[in-house]
């Protein structure tokens, strides 16, 4: 944590144990070194907690928060620390200089790599313009290509409010103009989307995380081929929607991708329409997952997901883009992607409600000690999934039992090799009894 001297030296309770809270001291001046075109305004708030430091202890933790305080205002390359016993007329007894020297991002970053999604992946292209005023503003261009989700470009300013009054709750506002391609097979369908979109996020103490979005664009519906049914195609065609968005993440889980202990909550609320104004459907999305730890690394995982359109004004109905398709390895294993809602002329019509459930038991790979880090990619899981659509009842409950392995990647995403066994599903279902491949970042 670069260099630190104490005005006496400390005295060790025990060999190798040193209690530092015995030592007073406080912060009589913090230096941040490096800064060019960024504004003091901007970096004096993530420093405040440093001058609250009664004692030696306080001052390690605090300046290690700040260094992470500083490295999210999203200005800087890297930071290297220096604490030392303040000098000069103005030094009081048991005072400490805290420095910060640091490297500021370059005017323009760019970056290639590949990201995943709900079974899908995708190989992406960003540029990134930071700080562009000097508080933290930045413009990125993103490009991204996959097989299922075809293709998406972003245009997007960002503006953040962490030096403001309001900087605990990490404000920050965007304004982004997208287009989008997504291609629907089981539908055969597929949708461009061409507008703008601004945001407003922020964080609440107790660890809700929320977003406010008003989208506006056109969304156009275009048959994938000659044996598209009639009943999609009267869906094409452009059309002017308007979205007032709000999503919100409650993360209380110890893992992303395997957690043990802790709930999590995602809920998705959209009311759209046709124009500017007129705002007739009311379309929610709710996600929500407990773990509880039983013994030996083992764990049960309990999980839901319930989706509703209110079709309250629109006249002409709901576009087929807009419904829910349920089915597949994230919603209900031992389905097809879509393969669990109503089939019409050979496609998926799509719902306009479900429900989905799971019950998980997640164990670690039997002797995963005797592999070192590598064991702990991987955990094995005995699953029932269960729900169905268009009713909130048992009615024509979908079932499927089975166990699987699943592969951890990064800290947000995951791979599962399952195997299935559907128990309970409709004549017109797709249903897929055996092994069965997903992947993404939010299961049932």
């Amino acid at each position: 944590m670069g260099s630190g001297k104490s005005k006496e030296p400390p005295v060790s309770g025990r060999k190798g144990d040193v209690d530092f809270t015995r030592y007073k001291a406080r912060v009589d001046c913090v230096k941040i070194q490096g800064l060019g075109r960024t504004h003091d305004d901007y970096v004096q708030r993530a420093t405040r907690d440093l001058f609250k430091a009664t004692n030696f202890q306080d001052v390690i933790v605090e300046t290690t928060n700040v260094k992470d305080n500083l490295m999210q205002l999203g200005i800087f390359k890297n930071l290297k620390i220096h604490i030392d016993v303040s000098k000069g007329p103005q030094a009081t007894k048991n005072g400490y200089e805290v420095s910060f020297e640091g490297v500021e991002l370059s005017r323009l970053t760019g970056s290639i790599g590949t990201e995943l999604g709900q079974n899908d992946g995708a190989a992406t292209a960003e540029l990134t313009s930071p700080n562009i005023f000097g508080r933290g503003e930045r413009l990125s261009l993103n490009y991204s290509y996959s097989y299922v989700r075809s293709s998406v470009l972003n245009l997007r300013l960002t503006k953040p409010y962490y030096h403001t009054v309001l900087g605990d709750y990490a404000p920050e506002t965007s304004i982004g103009i997208f287009k989008h391609s997504s291609p629907a097979p089981a539908s055969k369908f597929r949708t461009d989307e061409t507008g703008v979109l601004l945001d407003f996020s922020f964080t609440l103490p107790f660890g809700l995380s929320n977003s406010l979005q008003y989208e506006i664009g056109m969304k156009e519906i275009f048959a994938m081929d000659k044996l598209t049914p009639f009943f999609v195609r009267e869906n094409c065609g452009p059309k002017l929607a308007g979205i007032i968005r709000y999503i919100g993440v409650f993360e209380g889980r110890d893992s992303n991708v395997f957690p043990t202990n802790g709930v999590f909550v995602k809920t998705t609320q959209e009311l759209m329409g046709s124009s500017l104004s007129q705002f007739g459907v009311m379309k929610s999305d709710v996600h929500c997952e407990l773990n509880v730890p039983l013994f030996a690394g083992i764990s049960l995982q309990m999980c839901g997901r319930v989706g509703m359109i209110l079709n309250d004004k629109l006249k002409e109905g709901i576009p087929i883009n807009q419904l829910f398709f349920p089915g597949g390895p994230q919603s209900l294993r031992g389905f097809e992607v879509a393969g669990a809602c109503p089939y019409r002329e050979g496609v998926a019509a799509g719902c306009q409600s479900y429900w989905t459930s799971g019950l998980h038991i997640w164990s670690p790979l039997p002797f995963s000690s005797y592999f070192g880090g590598f064991g702990n990619l991987f955990r094995t899981h005995l699953f029932y999934n269960f729900g169905t659509c268009n009713t909130f009842t048992t009615d024509k409950l979908r079932s499927t039992a089975g166990v699987g392995l699943a592969f951890r990647i990064g800290q947000k995403a995951r791979i599962e090799f399952n195997y299935c066994q559907p128990l309970s599903f409709e004549p017109s279902d797709r249903v897929k009894k055996g092994f069965q491949f997903g992947i993404g970042y939010e299961f049932i």
